[in-house]
């Protein structure tokens, strides 16, 4: 099954040069989310900011790193997106009903999701 088309698709290329410390903070950084550095890069250039925005503090080392939770967490909801992605997946193939273990799953997800710090 291909990819679906994209509404406007991405065309244009903005380069950067980073620093060997500053690539390798950003692809830390986009890890820990479970992303692609070329991807968490775009979202944080293209976010919406709030204004006006309030001074920030500088986050301690400890609040910076996720914690083991966090991780597990995040490898559970990996693991429900999947088995999701591929029961739906199934369903518009065969053209079926939507499966009865969905309604589990999505309240499993959204249980996880009222978990994560907001």
């Amino acid at each position: 099954m291909s990819r679906p088309r994209q509404s406007e698709p991405r065309r244009k290329q903005l380069n950067l040069s980073l620093t060997e410390r500053e690539l390798a903070s950003i692809e830390a950084r986009a890890a820990a989310l479970g992303m692609r550095a070329v991807h968490f890069s775009r979202a944080l250039l293209l976010r919406k900011r709030r204004q006006p925005q309030a001074p920030r503090k500088t986050p301690s080392p400890a609040e910076t790193q996720p914690s083991n939770v966090d991780r597990l967490i995040h490898s559970q909801l990996v693991r429900l997106g999947n088995n999701l992605n591929q029961m739906v997946r199934h369903a518009h193939r065969v053209g079926g009903p939507v499966p009865d273990d969905l309604a589990p799953l999505l309240t499993d997800i959204r249980a996880l999701l009222a978990r994560l710090p907001s």
